[in-house]
């Protein structure tokens, strides 16, 4: 096997993993003419759903150039930047919605008094 068999399968397979990569983070998405939340939607493989809790958002409707955050596959639940408090959703888990908003899971345990990483949904965390 030469070199080159050798190093497509690797650079198949980093292409392949960071296509997906932008779901495992939050991405912040300005909306182009002609799209709509949708076909956002479906190019980060997350419900309309996730995207209007996330966004507190009521409507799909939506103007050219407004900035919408993508959730992570596990870190769905709503955020209010007025107040710093996160709402969880179900399939959250602490080290999801840590890398979500660039903390640590042990600073968000320590800023809201938890003394595991457990969390139920609906219930709300303090983001630090």
């Amino acid at each position: 096997m030469n070199t080159k068999t050798r190093i497509i399968p690797f650079a198949l397979l980093f292409v392949l993993g960071s296509a997906g990569a932008a779901t495992d983070s939050v991405v912040a998405y300005t909306i182009a003419e002609g799209e709509d939340i949708q076909t956002i939607a479906g190019t980060y493989d997350v419900s309309v759903e996730d995207i209007l809790v996330t966004n507190g958002l009521e409507t799909e409707e939506i103007a050219v150039g407004t900035v919408i955050y993508i959730p992570p596959k596990h870190a769905t639940g709503y955020f209010d930047p007025e107040t710093g408090v996160y709402t969880i959703a179900k399939g959250d888990d602490l080290l999801e919605i840590s890398r979500r908003f660039g903390t640590t899971v042990e600073a968000i345990e320590s800023t809201n008094g938890l003394e595991n990483s457990r969390i139920t949904a609906g219930a709300t965390l303090v983001i630090p």
